[in-house]
């Protein structure tokens, strides 16, 4: 079967390296495609099981995918076409393995997606395949779908999906406290491969929110010790209820991240969400705040420790970086946070 999933923008090539990783020993998965926010690949074993990923916004069984798509009208027929010739019945067994069953009566709800220049609009995209399913028996239902179709025309390929996956892949069930502009999960696990967790870890998130990147951690497989810490007591307090009594050995502290009160050499893995400009409110204040915290992660850091720092004020770290001549940009990642373009670096002692 055919299968994509969704992943934020600049983390394709960690997801593809998590897919690799989860299931390339088998003979059960073939990669295809690599696509800006989109991944495509062949997998024969469960689909339940892709469901655990983590770079992962969401999963799609893929009905068809069309290559050379053209601006013309006859792009719609072609995909409706499509529909109805394609075998439902790979997809309804496909379905049933994830908990969607499809019957006669089948309530759906089509999401279109529609880029480039075109001789027909996102909505006609929509009806085209709206009407093909409507003609199967199959109804359009404005309240909750059991099935979400997708149909999408990026440059010259053309999509026909089935969503497979609920909402919270992407924004896990352990988020059960929020805060402002709380970081993602899925940037939060990416960061955290790109540390290279080792089961001896003392790990490290000195300004950890919600706790989005330390749970990641936690469950991302043994540690040593974790220790997150914050300004904000709200923010602890979310820490806290988002981790519950799990994941042990851990402990979490009020503190300002330019004054640790830890020993030096003593952390393994630093991973951070550094505040944006508008948290801060200027751009001295925030200066101030990036060099101060940069030399305190450097103190506490041990000699072949490992920095990830996520930021949308490149130049600012870039400045700060170059005073510390000690500290080696190993790695630079263009991501997408919240719709704005961000950066995750990952440092180590020169």
């Amino acid at each position: 079967m055919l299968y994509s999933i969704i992943v934020s923008a600049g983390l394709e090539n960690i997801a593809r390296e998590e897919l690799s990783e989860r299931f390339g020993n088998t003979e059960h998965l073939k990669i295809l495609e690599r696509k800006p926010q989109r991944l495509i690949f062949q997998y024969t074993g469960n689909p339940r099981e892709l469901l655990s990923l983590r770079t992962a916004e969401h999963l799609f069984l893929v009905l068809k995918q069309m290559p050379k798509m053209t601006r013309s009208r006859s792009s719609l027929a072609s995909l409706s076409g499509s529909l109805k010739r394609f075998n439902f019945k790979e997809m309804s067994e496909c379905c049933r393995q994830v908990g969607i069953n499809i019957r006669k009566r089948m309530p759906f709800r089509v999401t279109s997606r529609l880029s480039g220049k075109r001789n027909f609009r996102r909505i006609d995209l929509q009806r085209v395949i709206e009407q093909a399913l409507l003609a199967r028996g199959w109804y359009l239902t404005a309240g909750r779908a059991a099935l979400e179709v997708w149909t999408e025309i990026h440059g010259d390929d053309g999509y026909i999906s089935v969503k497979l996956s609920r909402n919270d892949m992407a924004q896990r069930p352990y988020k059960q406290a929020h805060i402002p502009a709380s970081l993602k999960p899925t940037v939060a696990y990416s960061m955290v491969r790109l540390s290279r967790p080792h089961p001896t870890d003392v790990f490290l998130d000195a300004m950890c929110g919600a706790g989005t990147i330390l749970l990641e951690r936690a469950l991302m497989g043994r540690y040593d010790y974790l220790i997150g810490g914050d300004v904000s007591v709200d923010a602890l307090d979310a820490t806290v209820m988002n981790f519950g009594r799990k994941h042990q050995p851990r402990q979490f502290f009020q503190w300002d991240a330019r004054k640790l009160p830890l020993q030096r050499d003593t952390v393994d893995k630093v991973v951070c969400n550094l505040p944006f400009g508008e948290t801060i409110g200027n751009l001295p204040q925030l200066t101030n705040l990036y060099r101060h915290c940069l030399k305190e992660y450097a103190r506490v850091l041990k000699p072949r420790g490992k920095m990830v720092l996520l930021t949308s004020q490149r130049t600012t770290l870039n400045d700060e970086l170059e005073r510390l001549h000690f500290l080696d940009v190993r790695q630079r990642l263009t991501v997408d946070v919240r719709g704005k373009k961000a950066w995750i670096y990952v440092v180590r002692f020169a």
